[in-house]
This record gives structure tokens, sequence and C-alpha cells, in this order.
């Protein structure tokens, strides 16, 4: 007996819809597009390290002094929406840390005297990405959010890092730099 192609088709999607509809499109989207952390304390602490409420200037201010701001950081700022008060920049780094290329060599050493090969995969280059959000909060007061996060690519080329940046002192420093930018603003 000869199966038609489009019935098993039809088969196999009806299947896998059946096992997808018990699950939450939520949960989905939560898995693809949560950041890894696991519990609410540090997902709240992690939100109120990247945003700072402002009460001197404009949008258009806000987002001037956060562009000048990153600039100063050694960022490239790529994109800006004044229009939706959303800044994009990007900067690359060096990525190479001395102890992960020694346990490499280490390795590539232990594998030799075993008659075998290790290719040596270390952390080479990394690019951190900015993406700073200014939104009115009323007639007198204004949020920035900035958010970092950062991809490494190994010495084989290979993007093979993703992930959030949650280290306090660098939101710490990007918001310090930017209130003294807005202070010399209005106060020029």
């Amino acid at each position: 007996m000869v199966r038609k192609p489009y019935k098993i088709t039809g088969v196999c999607l009806l299947s896998l819809s059946m096992v997808t509809a018990c699950v939450n499109p939520n949960e989905h989207a939560m898995r693809i597009g949560a950041p890894p952390i696991e519990d609410s304390k540090t997902i709240t602490s992690l939100r109120a390290m990247q945003s700072r409420n402002f009460t001197t200037l404009k949008i258009e201010n806000l987002i001037q002094a956060s562009a000048a701001t990153l600039q100063d950081l050694g960022f490239i700022v790529e994109e800006v929406s004044k229009e939706y008060g959303v800044l994009v920049g990007s900067k690359e780094r060096d990525a190479v840390e001395t102890g992960q290329v020694a346990v490499q060599v280490v390795l590539v050493l232990l594998a030799a005297i075993g008659g075998n090969t290790h290719n040596m995969v270390y952390d080479e280059s990394q690019k951190i990405n900015v993406t700073v959000i200014v939104n009115k909060i009323d007639d007198n007061s204004s949020q920035v959010r900035a958010f970092f996060d950062r991809h490494i690519t190994n010495n084989q080329g290979q993007l093979w890092k993703a992930d959030v940046i949650t280290d306090a002192e660098i939101y710490q420093q990007f918001f310090e730099k930017l209130s003294a930018s807005m202070f010399l603003e209005a106060n020029k």
C-alpha cells in the first residue's frame, strides 16, 4: 500500500499542533526572549539597575545626552529614533583571557601525550551592544533605560556566547556620565 505524501504530512502537522496546543504561547516567548535570570528579585534588581528617572530635560535632550554619553564610553551610535526615544550602539572589544588560553594549551599538551589532537578554542572578541530607551513618565519626568548585552566570538570565528550584562558597575558608569552630561546641558 502506497501512502500519499500529503496525508503523511497532514498527520504530522495535526500531531504537532496537538502537542503544541497544550503549551501556552507565552511560555514559548518567555523561553526564547527571557534573560538568563531565574528569580523575580534578580529580574527586579536588574530592571532597577537599568533604569533612571530624570526631571530636568525634554526627551530630545535626554536622547542627545545619551548619545553623547555612549560616544564618551567608546560606543558607536548606530541608530537613533527621536520619535520613539530609542538609541542603539555597539563597540568591539578583545575577549581573550589568559586563564582560558592556558587551559586550552594544557589540553593540547595532554591530547598530544595521549596521541590525540585537540583544537584550541577560546574567547577572542566580543561585541558589546547597548539599547537606550527614553520614555516620558509625565509632564515633569522621563525614564531612561539602558540594556547592555554582548556576543562573544571564539578564535575559530564562531559566535558562541551571548548574554545580558548584569554587572552593576557598567550601568552605574553609564548613568553617572549621563547625569553629568545632563547637568552640563541644563546649565549652559
